[in-house]
């Protein structure tokens, strides 16, 4: 069969005619969807909706346009509604990831963190680059402590990372990491003028929780600025103020909170601790009188205030401030075991070893009596009294290490010598410290040094090394391995202990002793 020639140019202009529509409809679309996409990028919610409700009619499945009306209905504050949406575009192509991810953002802003973390996960896996996602993800691990997962997706959030407030909690992961160069390299990016209250206290917290007391002031000193009648960036402030040493400035935070309503116990223990690092020991202890009266049932308060007096040879005061605080707790082995230690250094050796006695049976785990009696006496030239208790003690406890090792430490301070029937007897009792508690230095020390003594290098080295190794820090051991190395030959070795052991008396030198911090009742940040 033949097709005339005219009746193809009929079929063509047709196909034309038809072509042209599909294209102008196109055509529509697209610019129905730009325009309704102008209107959400500025907020016009309900122009935007409406032209997209009208090109969902025509086009119920148009991915991108089903979307945009998620994203017009979130921004709205129709979640409900936008999760519709964002589920149908997913019904109809469930690897329709942009969708997917902004369902899962939504569940995240609706707390439901399990479902936002298995959606963003799977969209992950289709988008493995999206700086969005790993800032969520990255949100999800920080909320759970899991801070180095947190820092990885925060660290492939592109310019996401840069926003100040996921910046402060990227520094809070990398110190929580033992990153702390990383956590410094950070923070020194970031302005604490430029972020929230909330993140600027809780930056603060996590820099004085790592020690960092000095970066942690201008965080603390930016929520007081906001909020002078916070108690807890008051309290904060002072306590690194305290620990960087600048009492003065710690003094003049507190008196201000206290001037503020905020008058509490434990703002007058800080407060007399601030004192007396500012040499102003009669104001240290008015402080803590004033702490006692605030809080009578709070033990500690009466341990500082006893052990402030005891330190400053004030011992009539500090017994009086035991017996008021026996008044509240008269079970309490620290206060009697401090009355102990007054005792002693009044040189009521028979009252101090009661008292030692007592506080030992009353918390028979802590040993602390007969350490402390063996020290008193010790430090009081009576070696005689503390070898003859010690002994007594290990017959009474023979697997005490404690006590093993002090009678130990007694008898080599008697000058016991080599071939000396004390000296063997205080080798036996180091050696049975040691058996009972290998992880125990002082006596692993005392140990090494009776076998330096036999001219037992390797013994002693071993013992050394090993106390070395369960405290770091102990000059002691330095001290002895230098010279057992020496007496080896390797003057490599010895050279290197003795450079350590200088490191360390530098340090005690500059008063870098790390103190524990003491913060605040665990509060929310000042609201903003």
């Amino acid at each position: 069969m033949t097709v005339s020639w005219s009746r193809l140019l009929l079929t063509a202009a047709v196909v034309y005619r038809l072509l042209l529509a599909v294209a102008l409809v196109a055509a529509q679309t697209q610019a129905d969807y730009s325009q309704a996409e102008a209107f959400v990028r500025q907020g016009q919610w309900d122009q935007g909706i409406g032209l997209l409700k009208q090109l969902l009619e025509t086009e119920p499945n148009n991915l991108k346009a089903r979307n945009l009306m998620g994203i017009a209905l979130t921004g709205k504050g129709n979640i409900a509604a936008a999760d519709q949406e964002f589920k149908r575009a997913l019904q109809i192509d469930p690897h329709f990831y942009p969708a997917l991810k902004n369902l899962a953002i939504n569940e995240f802003g609706k707390k439901d963190v399990a479902a936002a973390q298995k959606h963003l996960t799977a969209v992950l896996a289709s988008a493995p680059d999206d700086p969005v996602i790993h800032a969520y993800l990255g949100e999800i691990a920080y909320t759970r402590r899991e801070y180095r997962t947190a820092a990885s997706h925060w660290e492939k959030s592109g310019d996401l990372q840069k926003d100040p407030a996921v910046a402060a909690k990227l520094v809070e992961c990398y110190l929580e990491t033992n990153q702390q160069e990383r956590g410094l390299d950070t923070l020194r990016a970031l302005n604490p003028e430029k972020l929230a209250p909330r993140t600027q206290f809780a930056l603060g917290l996590a820099l004085a929780r790592h020690e960092l007391y000095r970066q942690a002031i201008p965080y603390f000193q930016a929520v007081g600025a906001k909020y002078p009648d916070s108690y807890d960036a008051a309290f904060n402030l002072a306590l690194c103020y305290v620990q960087t040493k600048e009492f003065a400035k710690a003094i003049e935070v507190l008196k201000a909170a206290a001037d503020r309503g905020h008058k509490t116990a434990e703002l007058d223990n800080l407060l007399a601790e601030a004192y007396q690092g500012n040499n102003q020991t009669q104001d240290a202890i008015n402080a803590l009188r004033d702490a006692t009266q605030l809080d009578p049932e709070d033990e500690s308060n009466y341990v500082d205030l006893a052990t402030l007096c005891t330190n400053n040879e004030a011992y009539d005061l500090g017994l009086e401030v035991i017996k008021v605080g026996l008044h509240y707790h008269p079970q309490s082995d620290r206060l009697i075991f401090q009355r102990g230690v007054i005792e002693a250094m009044m040189n009521h050796f028979d009252l101090a070893d009661q008292d030692f006695q007592l506080a030992s049976s009353l918390a028979p785990e802590k040993n602390l009596s007969y350490v402390a009696l063996g020290v008193s006496y010790m430090q009081r030239g009576s070696l005689p009294e503390a070898i003859k208790t010690l002994r007594q003690r290990t017959k009474e406890k023979p697997n005490d290490y404690t006590l093993q090792y002090l009678l130990g430490e007694a008898l080599l301070r008697s000058g016991a010598a080599p071939g000396d029937a004390t000296f063997t007897e205080a080798k036996a009792a180091l050696e049975k410290s040691v058996k009972l508690n290998a992880k125990f230095p002082a006596a692993q020390i005392d140990l090494g040094k009776i076998y330096l003594k036999e001219n037992r290098l390797d013994d002693a080295q071993q013992h050394l090394e090993r106390a070395r190794a369960l405290n770091p820090e102990e000059k002691t051991a330095y001290s002895q391995l230098a010279i057992v190395y020496r007496k080896q030959g390797n003057a490599e070795q010895a050279s290197a202990m003795l450079a350590t052991l200088n490191r360390l008396n530098d340090e005690e030198r500059q008063g870098n002793s790390r103190q524990r911090l003491r913060l605040a009742k665990d509060s929310a940040a000042p609201s903003e």
